[in-house]
């Protein structure tokens, strides 16, 4: 049902899953493997439940300093951890050689910490403005120099913050139930681990998914 499932219930060998728009598919099973269980009942009980740092998702529209090489800044914090550049929806399709630039920060934090203003999506906005100018990254032009007409002035990068995405981290095991299968496997360990020699079209989106995500991991 790909993205169209928005609840799933469970009873016995039947898992019934219902639609943003009230309809309802059946399904009957013998073994249900589990990847993610949110918004599914009639699980088994919970045996425990382990919860890590959640990711942060900070995104920026930038507007100056949009276009430049960068594709991907990283450090060795947890508080935006990596910054990724992505062409800008906000321009409709862009013409090649000529591309504009938003970015989102990617940082892995505690409950705790989310609520500290140190790591509020202000502080992600100034250690990226750093980040950018130490790059070497500009802002738009301002006109020549006044005293070598030959030299550009640039205006200072600004950035501004959209939305703040918080992705839980939480890890939920269940009683044993012979119906059941629990994978906690990332969809980028999935995508990597996973063997498949046959050249068909699957297999083929696999190798395509994974080495995007490679690239474009955040």
């Amino acid at each position: 049902m790909s993205n169209r499932a928005a609840f799933a219930s469970i009873r016995d060998n039947l898992l019934k899953v219902t639609t943003p728009n009230s309809r309802l598919g059946r399904f009957e099973f013998k073994n249900l493997v589990v990847f993610d269980d949110t918004r599914v009942s009639g699980l088994p009980l919970v045996k425990e439940r382990h919860e890590g740092k959640c990711k942060v998702l900070d995104w920026f529209n930038v507007r100056s300093g949009m276009e430049h090489d960068h594709q991907i800044f990283e450090t060795q914090s947890d508080f935006v951890k990596a910054v990724h550049f992505y062409p800008s929806d906000r321009f409709g399709i862009q013409k090649a050689g000529r591309t504009r630039k938003d970015l989102v920060a990617v940082s892995h934090l505690s409950r705790e910490e989310i609520n500290i203003f140190d790591y509020s999506d202000t502080m992600a906005r100034f250690k990226i403005l750093d980040m950018m100018k130490k790059a070497g990254i500009k802002g738009a032009r301002n006109g020549r120099d006044t005293y070598n007409p030959n030299i550009y002035r640039y205006y200072s990068v600004k950035i501004e913050p959209t939305e703040r995405q918080i992705i839980p981290k939480v890890e939920t095991f269940y009683e044993d139930d012979d119906r059941f299968e629990f994978r906690y496997d990332t969809p980028e360990e999935i995508l990597k681990n996973y063997k498949n020699d046959m050249q068909n079209y699957t297999s083929k989106i696999n190798n395509v998914l994974f080495s995007k995500i490679s690239e474009d991991y955040l």
